[in-house]
């Protein structure tokens, strides 16, 4: 899977919920603009995951 996968670095992005979902706008640094959209408990288990990383590196 990794050869079938483009990392762009965030220059940009903004969150909203929109009816049942929320949506993730994101700009690229080369101007890539991508539109993610998401699931409450998705997102959730994200920032879970997102939340143990930046925990590890504060320790």
């Amino acid at each position: 899977m990794a050869n079938d996968v483009t990392t762009f670095t965030i220059k940009d992005a903004l969150a909203a919920r929109i009816e049942d979902h929320i949506e993730i706008a994101i700009e690229a640094q080369d101007g890539t603009k991508l539109k993610l959209k998401a699931k409450a408990d998705q997102l959730e288990a994200l920032v879970g995951d997102l939340e143990t990383i930046l925990d590890a590196d504060d320790a």
